[in-house]
């Protein structure tokens, strides 16, 4: 039996209305997240500009502890877009659940595990686990982000009604 997206005549699922416009915007997000993650990047010199402008500006100066930290919030930031683009996709305007948000984030974790095997034979990057983690909690607050905003849209439909 075929759901169907709210206040509209598109099947719900992957197939709905906006489903091709957000996975076209999905897999120019992944092209360019693929580039930055397995490419040789020389941000270095970045890294050594950040930090001597955080010492200056903040007085936090650089630690292993605090480098960690960055990447971490780095690679959070990096995923959410995912996250929320992966889960709007998915549900295409049905509402969201368990099922949605828990395949988005199975695909999701499934890809940054397998970005960092890669990264374990490419000598210019280094692989963690740390940054599947962190990785996956970026997705799921992308995903959370999208399931508060059907929420809402949700709720005001129901009181226009």
């Amino acid at each position: 039996m075929k759901r169907r997206a709210a206040g509209g005549s598109e099947p719900a699922g992957p197939g709905g209305s906006r489903g091709p416009v957000v996975a076209l915007a999905g897999l120019a997000y992944l092209l360019g997240l693929g580039m930055l993650l397995i490419a040789p990047l020389k941000i270095v010199r970045h890294h050594d500009l950040f930090w001597l402008f955080t010492g200056r500006r903040l007085g936090l100066g650089w630690t292993a502890g605090r480098e960690r930290v960055l990447d971490g919030a780095v690679n959070v930031a990096v995923f959410m877009p995912l996250g929320f683009l992966g889960h709007r996709w998915w549900r295409a305007g049905s509402s969201p659940s368990w099922a949605t948000a828990g395949v988005t984030l199975t695909l999701i974790c499934l890809l940054a595990g397998g970005v960092e095997v890669v990264q374990i034979f490419l000598p210019w990057r280094s692989a963690s686990v740390a940054d599947v983690v962190s990785d996956v909690m970026g997705a799921a607050a992308g995903a959370g982000l999208d399931a508060f905003f059907a929420h809402i849209a949700l709720r005001s439909r129901l009181r226009g009604q």
